[in-house]
């Protein structure tokens, strides 16, 4: 018969990945220092890889401001940028150490088939996910130095945000989700203010659009637009931090 302290024993010994999830300036890195002992883990994390080559490539990190071929360097170092941490993941992985996969979820299928890849090699799983609004994310982005278009924080945002009650099934009681954004936060979301202090004020434009691309492109912006908007309107439960780093706690 298998003791009780054997089992126990075996759940301790197996290593553990806690995937990262938030979209642009939700402050996953420095939430994260609250709630984990950093030599506790191993962090894969691209945008450290991505954001040393941009340096070293000498073409800065403000991406709104980047042109056609800026951008499509930077495509390529982004390309590098995943080879290279996939190849981190693979190895870490295979040695079965505690890792932490910063990302922003805001793919969940890629997430959940990692997931089930790590777990089918012996890993328990958690998700940490970081929420705050989309005027916070489109602020914090514009302030820090490596600064992304705001398409692309609000599409991520829309996106990641979709993904929290099929992240919360699927990690159960393995998965906290806490309210970032400062007390004083705007947290509905008006296209036109969007429009005049993010996008307007962005020095980057693109090339110039066929009608056909162009119409697609409005098309598309309305509908991201009534995401949003329809988004905002329900936040998540969350959890305070007490109850996250409990939670963590048990799982580690």
């Amino acid at each position: 018969m298998i003791k009780l302290v054997d089992i126990l024993k075996e759940i301790a010994e197996k290593p553990k990945a806690i995937f990262l999830a938030g979209p642009a300036g939700s402050g996953k890195s420095f939430t994260l220092k609250t709630l984990i002992q950093p030599n506790q883990f191993k962090v894969i994390n691209v945008d450290d890889t991505y954001e040393e080559l941009l340096k070293t490539a000498g073409l800065g990190m403000s991406q709104k401001d980047f042109g056609p071929e800026e951008l499509s360097k930077a495509a390529q170092l982004m390309g590098q940028a995943q080879k290279t941490t996939k190849e981190k993941y693979a190895q870490l992985s295979q040695e079965r150490q505690n890792i932490i996969i910063d990302g922003t979820g805001a793919a969940i299928k890629p997430v959940l088939k990692k997931k089930q890849e790590l777990e089918d090699l012996g890993y328990e799983t958690f998700m940490i996910m970081i929420w705050v609004s989309p005027m916070t994310s489109l602020e914090r982005n514009a302030s820090r130095e490596r600064a992304l278009l705001p398409q692309i924080v609000t599409r991520t945002w829309r996106d990641v945000n979709k993904n929290i009650e099929g992240y919360r099934d699927t990690f159960g009681n393995n998965f906290t989700i806490i309210n970032n954004d400062p007390e004083n936060a705007q947290t509905g979301y008006n296209a036109e203010q969007v429009k005049k202090l993010f996008f307007d004020t962005a020095t980057f434009k693109g090339k110039p659009k066929t009608p056909e691309e162009a119409a697609k492109a409005k098309a598309d912006r309305e509908q991201l637009t009534n995401d949003i908007e329809q988004l905002v309107q329900t936040t998540p439960d969350f959890d305070t931090i007490d109850q996250a780093k409990s939670k963590i706690n048990s799982f580690i």
